[in-house]
This record gives C-alpha cells, structure tokens and sequence, in this order.
C-alpha cells in the first residue's frame, strides 16, 4: 500500500502535481480498524502513519502518525454499531474516518508547527477533504480485495452479526 500511497497511483493529474489521489495507506488502516483485533488495528494505523510520515521526506513524524491511530481507535470503538459488510457503510465510515483525521492532521500541524499546503488550513483541509470523498469511493473495491488475502494480513474474521438466526431454520 506504501508503494501505491508514493506512487499516486489513481491521482488525478493536476498542476505539478496528483490531486485529488487515493489515500492507500489510511484504507489499510481503516480495514484493519473494521475488520481486526481491537489491539492490531490501532498499531496498524500507527505503522501505517509512521509509514506515510516517512514516505514524505518533508514531513514532520508523528503528523500523520499521531491522527491516524487515533482515527483507528475510534474506528475501533464504533465498528460494531454499523453493519460493515455493506459497501455503502464502507463508503460512509472512510469518508468520516478520513475527514476526521483531516482535521486531526490540520490540528497536528498547527500544533507542532509542521508546514501547510500553501500555508493555509483551508487549502490543507480542502486538499486532504478531496481526497476523502476520493479515497472513500474506491475504499469499498479494496476491502472486497483484502478481504481475499485475510491469513496474508494476518487476521481472520470470526463472522459477521447478520448470521447469528442461521441456526433456527
């Protein structure tokens, strides 16, 4: 997924740059938070930020890192009041996953004084907003792909909620 995350893969061409792009890393981190251990998912997006804070030569460690984990836990703790088989709520908690770690990073960066893009919080949230409604669409595709290679990840599903009357037939 790093590899993806650098290689823009996805990323609209614009400017001098990708934009809006996919966010590779941040759907590894939210699928793990659906779908793993509650102790493996939030060191998921811990490493994951890590990751994507060292992929970026010009990135303070721990902007990405530090709101990124702490989206995960919070995937973490509301994963078991939506039904997270569906697409759409695939969909809905990676934008909202995504968004709040946007806002996260925005507070992170003025916090320890990381650089913004253009200088600006709104240009640095707006880019970072784009590629959540981006990076949500395509979200779905990915997990149904992950969801294929689950021993690889190291992890197992134990069953879903919806098959629990499975045995009254």
């Amino acid at each position: 997924m790093a590899v993806l995350q650098f290689g823009r893969l996805g990323g609209v061409p614009h400017g001098d740059g990708a934009w809006p792009r996919v966010e590779y890393l941040l759907i590894l981190a939210i699928f793990y938070g659906l779908y793993a251990a509650e102790g493996a998912a939030p060191l998921c997006g811990l490493i994951c930020g890590v990751v994507y804070d060292l992929g970026n030569l010009n990135e303070m460690v721990g902007t990405h890192a530090v709101p990124l984990a702490l989206i995960t836990v919070l995937v973490v703790k509301i994963r078991l009041s939506i039904f997270r088989e569906h697409f759409v709520s695939q969909f809905l908690i990676t934008l909202l996953a995504i968004l709040g770690f946007s806002v996260l990073e925005v507070i992170t960066r003025l916090l320890v004084t990381a650089p913004l893009d253009s200088g600006s919080v709104w240009s640095t949230f707006g880019h970072l907003a784009a590629n959540a409604v981006y990076t949500a669409a395509v979200a779905p595709v990915f997990y149904w792909f992950f969801f294929r290679f689950q021993p690889l990840l190291g992890f197992t599903l134990h069953g879903s909620r919806g098959r629990g009357h499975e045995g009254r037939r």
